[in-house]
């Protein structure tokens, strides 16, 4: 298979063969043997066919290709089940296409374009970035990179939740923005909540190493050690850490829901997104805690639990569900 891969990738492999290696890339783990070969492919040209004064604008070039082309290839391939997988690949012009290139002119800049990724309600999304990074978007959310990401910039807008499998890169670390948080990364597994209608940005840290710095507050920086919780006040511009199970706040991205002594006002926010249902909560009511875990359960079955086991009656008018008080008789 290595053989195959630097034919393809030097441009000398057929129509059919490239169209066989792509099926193989789209099986579970192949994408990371290709990017293995094609590092060592890149390697070899470096030293044997690129002069040296060259070497930066090969890799430039190389990584605004790879960008390039993964975007325009992800959408290609995607399944309607609950989990919806985007999966990227890449496709490298040939060496003397290259070397003509460095040879007549050196690349200009380029406007940005932008590609967002979201999931609908009631979905959630996983994507593979240029870099390699995996990003798993939460229901109603959504990221923004442009086209130099992976070549001259790693930067992420988040509105809503997603969790990331970053890949590692020191000299070019990622920026994940929302609002007037930043979360830089090297390395590493968290998850971002910072949903805009909402007043407080989360970061869980599972692995590895961030910081947290600010766009209005220079002198603002915070670094998380995995098994942390940072929730940061956007009006108050307050950050708070505590150590937490980081489960809790991760397993989402597995399709589960862990709800722990969470107020009934709160439920409701992760119920809309995660049901497409649009709540009204009586201010009674909306201070009750609740502990459970939702898994492949619907709506009516939790509507069902919430009324069995606090003081609430649930009633539908028209697209809301109302959750209203109600005294529950003496056994």
């Amino acid at each position: 298979m290595k053989l195959k891969i630097k034919k393809y990738l030097s441009g000398e492999s057929s129509e059919k063969e490239q169209k066989e290696l792509l099926y193989w890339i789209r099986e579970d783990h192949n994408l990371n043997e290709f990017q293995a070969i094609k590092s060592e492919w890149k390697s070899e040209i470096r030293d044997k066919k690129i002069p040296a004064e060259f070497q930066a604008d090969w890799n430039n070039v190389q990584n605004i290709l790879f960008g390039r082309m993964q975007s325009d290839l992800h959408r290609t391939r995607r399944t309607l089940s609950f989990f919806r997988y985007a999966a990227i690949f890449v496709l490298l012009i040939s060496v003397p296409s290259l070397l003509y290139f460095f040879t007549q002119s050196k690349p200009t800049d380029q406007q940005l374009v932008y590609t967002t990724v979201a999931a609908d309600f009631g979905q959630i999304s996983k994507v593979v970035l240029p870099d390699s990074s995996v990003v798993w978007i939460n229901s109603g959310s959504a990221i923004r990179y442009n086209n130099q990401f992976s070549a001259t910039n790693r930067e992420i807008e988040l509105n809503g939740e997603a969790f990331f499998k970053a890949y590692e890169n020191a000299e070019l670390p990622m920026i994940v923005s929302s609002s007037d948080l930043q979360v830089k990364v090297l390395g590493t597994e968290f998850s971002v909540m910072a949903y805009s209608e909402e007043n407080f940005i989360q970061v869980v840290l599972e692995k590895g190493k961030v910081e947290l710095t600010s766009t209005s507050n220079s002198n603002f920086r915070q670094e998380m050690k995995p098994g942390e919780l940072a929730n940061f006040n956007k009006d108050k511009r307050e950050l708070t850490l505590s150590n937490v199970n980081t489960v809790l706040y991760t397993s989402w991205k597995d399709g589960l829901i862990n709800i722990y002594n969470l107020p009934l006002s709160e439920l409701v926010i992760k119920l809309e997104k995660r049901y497409n249902q649009k709540f009204v909560v009586d201010d009674q009511i909306k201070n009750l805690p609740f502990t459970f875990t939702i898994k492949n359960e619907n709506l009516s079955s939790i509507l069902s639990l919430i009324e069995k086991i606090t003081p609430v009656d649930a009633i539908q008018h028209d697209n809301v569900i109302e959750l209203k008080y109600h005294k529950k008789p003496l056994n």
